[in-house]
């Protein structure tokens, strides 16, 4: 699921920022990073045990911003992103992002954002109740 997530913000990144100008790094790279990029970097990832086969996934995620020019570049990419990555499509169906916050720090935009899903264990679908018979009688008022 993360590697899904990852692909989502990517794709809600390259709305706004071609991959002409901006590259975006998924993956640790040493040296070679041109500056005006972005490393999508997922922080934590935990589970949350609900009813039955049921979870709540719960995802964390910085992405970092190299800005070419300064801190101002950086906040306007800030504010950018902020409505780039409140919803993201994973699958077909829009996932929000929550706990939005960013920071400026050693001359990089850090952009933290979570999306936390609901999600079940069981593949094959659930079986339902064929018919139902339902005995009742209506009381007559003042008895």
């Amino acid at each position: 699921m993360v590697n899904k997530l990852i692909t989502g913000i990517a794709e809600a990144i390259r709305k706004e920022f071609p991959v002409s100008t901006h590259k975006i790094y998924t993956e640790k790279t040493e040296q070679g990073m041109k500056e005006s990029c972005f490393f999508i970097l997922c922080i934590t990832q935990w589970h949350d045990p609900k009813l039955k086969d049921r979870f709540r996934l719960n995802t964390s995620f910085d992405i970092h911003y190299f800005p070419k020019t300064g801190n101002a570049e950086g906040w306007e990419v800030a504010e950018k992103l902020r409505s780039l990555l409140e919803w993201i499509t994973i699958d077909d169906a829009l996932i929000r992002g929550s706990s939005i916050n960013y920071k400026m720090e050693d001359g990089t935009l850090h952009f933290f954002v979570d999306y936390n899903l609901n999600m079940d264990t069981k593949k094959e679908p659930y079986a339902y109740m064929e018919e139902v018979k339902v005995n009742g009688k209506i009381a007559k008022a003042g008895n």
